[in-house]
């Protein structure tokens, strides 16, 4: 069932169930209590030969017999009068015509002279018989029994009196059997009601179509989008009709829908970097393995016949191995930490004292490579860290200088300094440098930008991946400057 229909069927019920329920319970209380209220009720409005309804509706002609100019009627003579002039004026038509149909005929006095009447002479002897003469009666009468009534209403304006005589005979009181409830309370509280009814079927008609008008449309729309996501488009927004809560439910269809664009688009990314990856991998995986089965073929194969050979061949097999070694912990160290299952032990260390016990530490190294490294660090700068990676961070943006470097010796400068909340910590060296539409790739995994690629010994490639990765599980952030050779430049927020 659609939605439209269930939003007439409930308007439809809010409106028929209280009907029925009050329908039911008068009912029940007709035919019990009621009984015994009603009956009363229905007595006190009797309306006995029509005399209520003839006496209320001489009153509402009041105002339209004043409208009538009397004084033309008085001056028509009596042949005029008998030709019916009178009786076919407007009031005394519709007056006639009412009162006749409530089984009454009338008499019209001004100032006690008759302008009109079409009661016969029976009818007056009945009256007269009842009541004595009329015109000598006070000014309003109503009396009855069970063969006559007679009613006598008398108005007053600018000094004059206008009375109005109805004489009704039970044989000809068709009407008068009825109360004055049944004639004229009940038909009005039946046709109230039936308009009660019709002018809610009315508003509930109007405002289902309304509720619908705010429905339907953003259901649609959403319907429409779902349809689209199921197809794998992803970017066509829908449309917000309203700023209400199905608005809010398209705005957050539309979040989801660029949560799930971006998802998709990382996930691509991501596919393609494994791809990248395993290809980088298998490629640094072969070139030693070549070398190593090279070596080895040529042991066997006699090639290397001498000790001195066998020796060297060995050593050559000794360190492509040892390459592999570093090349497989490389690989297993940036998982763990790009997985986020590596587990650093952080304290908080004085920065300038742990890079100067790192260089005291690796002296000989230094020396062998022939590092010529300057320290420039203020005082007192202190970092929560963990001293192991920060360890790596600096072995391998040295490597990196050893490898890239084209002199026999390297200048590198360590800069440590607070600025703006920040430390800021700085590893320059006097190599070749990057160019300037490089430096951001340089911190990407397996990535070299000298295309010779034919030895291991070369680098992984995951250096500065995992230098990066290090600073930013820190809560820091590097980036890389070409001046006037390489500087990789790592902040981190003060402890």
């Amino acid at each position: 069932m659609s939605i439209r229909k269930k939003i007439i069927i409930s308007n439809l019920l809010m409106m028929l169930v209280p009907l029925i329920l009050l329908l039911s319970l008068g009912m029940l209380w007709l035919q019990t209590a009621g009984q015994k209220y009603w009956k009363p009720i229905e007595e006190m409005y009797e309306d006995k030969n029509g005399v209520i309804s003839a006496q209320n509706l001489i009153y509402a002609y009041q105002e339209e017999l004043w409208d009538t100019n009397w004084s033309e009627l008085e001056s028509l003579d009596d042949e005029a009068a008998d030709t019916g002039e009178l009786t076919q004026t407007p009031e005394m038509v519709r007056l006639r015509k009412d009162l006749t149909d409530l089984g009454y005929h009338f008499t019209v006095l001004l100032n006690d002279e008759t302008l009109y009447s079409n009661a016969s002479e029976s009818e007056w002897m009945q009256v007269e018989k009842l009541i004595g003469p009329i015109p000598e009666q006070a000014k309003s009468v109503t009396v009855g029994n069970k063969d006559v009534s007679v009613i006598k209403c008398s108005f007053y304006e600018d000094g004059e009196e206008c009375s109005i005589i109805a004489v009704s005979n039970e044989t000809r009181n068709v009407l008068g059997s009825q109360s004055y409830l049944q004639k004229y309370v009940v038909p009005y509280v039946w046709i109230f009601g039936v308009c009660a009814v019709l002018i809610v079927v009315l508003v509930n008609a109007c405002c289902s179509r309304w509720i619908n008008s705010l429905i339907i449309p953003p259901m649609k729309e959403i319907r429409r989008g779902m349809q689209k996501v199921k197809s794998g488009v992803l970017d066509s927004e829908i449309s917000v009709l309203r700023r209400d809560e199905l608005g809010e439910v398209c705005e957050e269809f539309n979040e989801m829908q660029r949560q799930l664009k971006r998802s998709k688009e990382e996930q691509m990314k991501y596919e393609a970097y494994r791809k990248g990856l395993i290809s980088s991998i298998s490629h640094d995986l072969r070139t030693p393995l070549t070398t190593i089965k090279g070596y080895v073929g040529g042991i066997l194969d006699g090639i290397a016949d001498t000790d001195e050979k066998k020796k060297k061949y060995l050593l050559a097999v000794q360190t492509r191995t040892k390459d592999l070694e570093n090349l497989v912990n490389q690989i297993s160290s940036y998982n763990k930490m790009e997985n986020h299952t590596f587990n650093y032990q952080k304290e908080q260390t004085d920065l300038k004292e742990f890079v100067r016990e790192y260089l005291e530490d690796n002296e000989a190294f230094i020396s062998e490579h022939g590092l010529d490294i300057l320290l420039s660090a203020e005082d007192d700068i202190k970092l929560v860290m963990d001293r192991g990676a920060f360890k790596r961070i600096l072995d391998n943006l040295l490597t990196n200088s050893i490898r890239y470097r084209e002199k026999e010796r390297s200048r590198i400068e360590i800069r440590i300094q607070k600025k703006e909340g920040r430390i800021i910590w700085s590893v320059a060296d006097d190599g070749p440098g990057v160019e300037e539409n490089c430096l951001e790739k340089i911190f990407e995994s397996f990535c070299r930008l000298d295309a010779a690629r034919s030895h291991c010994s070369e680098g992984s490639g995951l250096g500065l991946a995992i230098v990066k990765r290090i600073v930013i599980d820190h809560q820091g952030m590097i980036y890389a400057r070409d001046n006037a050779g390489l500087e990789i430049c790592m902040e981190f927020p003060e402890s």
